[in-house]
């Protein structure tokens, strides 16, 4: 499976950055992986409306047509790490071309990013940094293909 992870800024923080790309080696093992930083916008004069729109047009150049993709955004449905490996089951099972898991900039996305989601996943209704928002949802992309090998990174 092709699994592509975009989102708007990179880590200022090298922790961060660091456990991203522990995450990216380990799911080498069950995916091709692949991430898009992309350049953080300043707002300077421009509102948050105009932003979030020149931010959709960025996220949705890395989105192929055919690409199955995933909004993360707080309203979105909240899933348990057992949900969410058997969706990745069954999207293997009918050979989705690729996975593309988007998340927005601070002030949100604009409604265009929302309607071509095929998807959207809340990973919680905590308000979560960026950086925290990136690194769970790499972990549980990574818990998720664990659990379907039935390996023990997962207790249950």
């Amino acid at each position: 499976m092709k699994i592509k992870l975009v989102w708007i800024g990179r880590s200022k923080d090298k922790n961060f950055a660091d456990l991203i790309d522990q995450y990216r080696k380990r799911l080498s093992h069950y995916c091709s992986l692949e991430i898009a930083e992309l350049k953080e916008l300043k707002p300077g004069r421009l509102s948050a409306a105009e932003l979030m729109k020149k931010e959709a047009e960025l996220l949705l150049r890395q989105v192929a047509d055919q690409d199955l993709m995933v909004l993360m955004d707080e309203r979105g449905r909240q899933w348990t790490s057992m949900e969410l490996s058997q969706w990745l089951q069954a999207k293997m099972n009918i050979a989705t071309p690729r996975m593309t898991l988007v998340i927005g900039g601070a002030w949100g996305v604009d409604a265009k990013v929302s309607q071509r989601a095929d998807r959207i996943w809340s990973l919680s209704k905590l308000t979560l940094t960026h950086d925290m928002a990136r690194v769970f949802l790499i972990e549980q992309i990574y818990r998720g293909f664990t659990i379907l090998r039935g390996e023990k990174y997962h207790n249950e």
